[in-house]
């Protein structure tokens, strides 16, 4: 369910907008006297007039348009928050966040931040200059943008967030709620779960014939266990009429849990496969105390529960051998359940759990006091801006900060299992192409943008390297089969 993880994503900051924005329009709340409290507690001379008790508590002030500033200007390139002018006061310093590209010459701008799925490469802050950072923010798979996938492109940012444990603020857990919601009590008795008319095995996706490959996979292990998919992909049960058809609320709604809770088994499948990308489709099963069977990051084990929570599929050599194991678990209960000890014991993982004691912000934040990954993200870069800043006035050395292809590393489109069709054959083969061709861009673009190359010079090579590949190249891919 890629779409629905984006399209929750923008409703999340959506509702944070709302929260913030409604208590300003909907109450009086108690004005500071006069605004000099509001300068002490932010540092800074350029507050709205009208700026209330909650926005100093926030140590957030929002900017009129027009304000000048005194702040460490990043400039989010692509748009990607509710706030188009903001001043984020955080651990070492304050720094004016915008969504004005008309601050690109502006001396105090330092950085520019885009968000992955989002980059337009005709459309970059060129020729970029050298004291200039650019920063990324992709909590996405390699689908949403594959040039990210190249060292090429992937080292012209010098501060990074994306799912991998290597980047400069990861994001590995962004869907987990919490610890305690992965010990929440089994919704259905392990000995009336897979009952009846129901499979022993759910699959629930509507993102179909992704990179990934897992509706090939999913289709092949149909034919040897009984498995109930209720997304778009393979669809073969519906699920209840009303808001669980609703992908921005029935994701995520607990009904949905207690249909997955019926199932021993549930197919966690990501769209590609990149370190460390973990989506709601690993923590659901989780949640509703069903045991994940999981493709998707090589490092996933690194995450669980326990050692003993999850079935890779990459541990058996074909569908049909993983069905005959689900299926001995099916009638060895004493097997079965060593998979949900977890819920009796305890998390185990230590990895896991440092991780999340660290964390500085909640996942599905639409609470107005609680700070969400961006936000959090926008402070580390700020406070990493004012680290620079303190060397450069002290003379103390700059360490070149340039990111590498561990920051998001995922890997080239494969097919899950042999191909015995031509549609999926084509399927598979139509990702590895794009996923080629943008190969072909970043190794071209890369190079230029640190050479200082305009806009207009990028674009050009970015339209070759693409027209490079197309018709005879993708002729013979296809004629393979």
């Amino acid at each position: 369910m890629a779409k629905s993880s984006c399209l929750k994503c923008f409703l999340s900051l959506f509702c944070l907008f709302i929260a913030i924005m409604c208590p300003l329009l909907s109450m009086r709340e108690e004005q500071l006297d006069p605004v000099e409290e509001a300068r002490v507690l932010l540092g800074t001379g350029n507050i709205v007039e009208n700026l209330t008790l909650s926005e100093v508590r926030r140590k957030s002030v929002y900017l009129e348009k027009e304000n000048s500033t005194e702040h460490p200007i990043i400039i989010w390139w692509t748009p990607f928050t509710g706030y188009p002018r903001i001043v984020h006061q955080c651990k070492t310093g304050s720094c004016l966040f915008t969504h004005s590209r008309t601050e690109y010459d502006n001396p105090l701008t330092v950085g520019f931040m885009f968000y992955g799925t989002m980059v337009e490469w005709t459309s970059l802050p060129l020729p970029r200059k050298p004291e200039h950072l650019w920063i990324l923010l992709h909590e996405e798979s390699s689908k949403n943008n594959w040039l990210l996938m190249y060292e090429s492109v992937m080292s012209l940012f010098n501060i990074t967030s994306t799912s991998s444990r290597y980047s400069s603020y990861p994001l590995i857990t962004q869907y987990l709620d919490s610890i305690e919601k992965l010990l929440s009590p089994i919704k259905t008795p392990v000995e009336e779960k897979s009952k009846g008319e129901r499979g022993l095995v759910m699959y629930l996706h509507s993102d179909c014939d992704p990179p990934s490959d897992r509706d090939s996979y999913v289709s092949e292990l149909m034919k040897y266990v009984q498995v109930d998919s209720f997304g778009k992909c393979l669809h073969n049960k519906d699920l209840p009429e009303g808001h669980l058809r609703d992908p921005l609320t029935g994701m995520d709604s607990e009904d949905l849990l207690d249909i997955i809770s019926q199932y021993k088994f549930t197919l966690a499948m990501e769209n590609a496969i990149c370190n460390d990308y973990i989506t709601e489709k690993f923590w659901r099963p989780f949640y509703a105390g069903s045991v994940p069977v999981v493709k998707g990051s090589p490092t996933v084990k690194d995450w669980a529960p326990s050692e003993h929570s999850i079935i890779l599929i990459d541990d058996f050599k074909s569908p049909k051998e993983l069905a005959e194991y689900l299926i001995y678990l099916d009638k060895n209960n004493d097997e079965y359940v060593k998979y949900l000890e977890y819920k009796k014991t305890g998390v185990t993982n230590e990895r896991l759990l440092n991780i999340m004691e660290d964390r500085e912000w909640k996942a599905n934040v639409v609470a107005y006091d609680d700070k969400n990954m961006i936000e959090s993200y926008e402070c580390f870069v700020c406070d990493s801006i004012h680290e620079r800043l303190r060397k450069e006035r002290e003379g103390l050395p700059l360490d070149p900060i340039i990111a590498n292809k561990s920051h998001y590393d995922c890997q080239f489109p494969e097919s899950a299992v042999e191909m015995k069709s031509l549609e999926r054959f084509r399927q598979t083969e139509f990702w590895r192409q794009v996923a080629k061709r943008s190969g072909y861009q970043a190794d071209a673009i890369g190079p230029a943008i640190n050479e200082g190359k305009t806009q207009d010079e990028v674009t050009s090579l970015y339209n070759s390297a693409a027209d490079g590949m197309t018709s005879e190249e993708w002729e013979v891919s296809h004629n393979k089969f």
